[in-house]
């Protein structure tokens, strides 16, 4: 009888360590991608490097924030539209987007997009 109560408890110890071990590697492994995560949100990149490729869009005014950043990923100027969202949400161009026709590049970065569809920069023709 004892034996079995003693087996009992180091294998309910036994589980409670593989538990724990499972929770603080999950921990980290979301630690990790949620840093990875934010850090792109502020370390921007471009799609291509300079000169890149001219794209146009429209931007309607029906759209929202995510509707824009869904169209910026299908023409590859953006990488994630969920990422760009944060980064328009966390940016000084939150509610200042407008609709109208831009001419974009993929060697722009995605602050610099948010600028010209603000209109606080002229677009550049070449």
């Amino acid at each position: 009888m004892d034996v079995k109560k003693a087996a009992l408890t180091v294998l309910s110890i036994a589980w409670k360590i593989v538990v724990i071990a499972v929770v603080i590697m999950g921990i980290y492994r979301l630690g990790g991608m949620a840093f990875d995560y934010g850090h792109s949100v502020f370390q921007e990149k471009a799609m291509d490097p300079e000169p890149g490729r001219t794209i146009t869009v429209t931007v309607e005014d029906k759209f929202s924030t995510t509707d824009i950043a869904k169209m910026l990923q299908e023409k590859g100027l953006v990488e994630d539209w969920k990422l760009f969202v944060i980064q328009v949400q966390l940016s000084k161009y939150a509610k200042t987007l407008k609709p109208g026709t831009y001419t974009l590049t993929t060697a722009m970065k995605p602050r610099e997009m948010m600028a010209v569809m603000s209109g606080e920069e002229q677009e550049t023709e070449e």
